[in-house]
């Protein structure tokens, strides 16, 4: 990793959390050089096998977390107090919520989506401040997607919830300036992540073309011709987790290959 994209004068200790994720994972191994990681998810064996594959020079610290279970949340956050140690980073990883063109969910289905995608991750960073576990200066990266910036059909439910996480962004960016602490987020287009080109794989199969023109066709409404690669988005956020974010918060940054192109 570049040594001007994350200030490295002091070890710096970051929390990520889904780290389970292809993007979480590729983020944890940038970082595990040089600063100590807890690395949060709900596949235990999947984290040791990270923990393996990364701890070097620092410790790698993981820890069980199911967003979906307000207990696991509750028990994550116990075993990390304890540990008596402030954070100086989180990068926030939501598991994938489910994509669905229902423009009207009923009642049940809402207070589901919202208990699982935005009610109980929240118990986390609600948890960790109140308990005081960032330290001043700390650096909180959400991780969203395009649907935070531009309505999407095929993304109706997601339209809602990455708003209502924009809006907690903003309104914890105010609360938590006092202590310096920056609270930005980055909405991601498409990713070439190992699950996605495995179904683009699908698709070209079903449609009887190459994967080379199936994507040629995907990304032909992207003005940089492609989607990011995993290397992209860690680059990103690794970026704003260091002096990038010293004097920026608040803001939701897009990385989408210039898809988006209102002002």
């Amino acid at each position: 990793m570049n040594k001007t994209a994350l200030e490295e004068t002091t070890l710096k200790r970051i929390l990520i959390t889904c780290a389970t994720s292809h993007i979480g994972s590729a983020v944890a191994a940038q970082l595990s050089a040089t600063h100590e990681l807890i690395l949060t998810g709900r596949d235990t064996e999947k984290l040791s096998k990270i923990k393996c594959e990364t701890e070097r020079e620092h410790p790698v610290v993981t820890q069980a977390l199911d967003f979906f279970d307000p207990n696991s949340v509750d028990l994550c956050c116990e075993t990390m107090q304890k540990q008596d140690k402030q954070l100086d980073g989180i990068v926030f990883i939501l598991p994938r919520i489910p994509p669905s063109g229902n423009v009207f969910p009923d009642d049940e289905d809402w207070s589901e989506l919202y208990r699982k995608y935005f009610i109980t991750p929240l118990r986390l960073l609600r948890q960790l401040t109140e308990n005081n576990m960032l330290r001043q200066g700390c650096k909180i990266v959400m991780i969203s997607g395009l649907s935070s910036k531009s309505a999407l059909t095929s993304y109706a439910t997601n339209n809602c919830i990455r708003h209502a996480w924009l809006g907690q962004a903003k309104t914890m960016a105010l609360s938590l300036a006092s202590q310096k602490i920056s609270v930005n987020t980055l909405s991601l287009g498409g990713v070439m992540t190992g699950a996605y080109i495995q179904k683009m794989q699908l698709k070209a199969a079903d449609q009887g073309i190459s994967y080379d023109e199936l994507m040629q066709n995907e990304v032909s409404n992207i003005p940089l011709q492609k989607y990011a690669a995993v290397e992209d988005v860690a680059e990103a956020i690794i970026a704003l987790l260091g002096p990038l974010a010293n004097h920026m918060t608040g803001q939701n940054m897009l990385l989408d290959g210039g898809f988006f192109k209102g002002y």
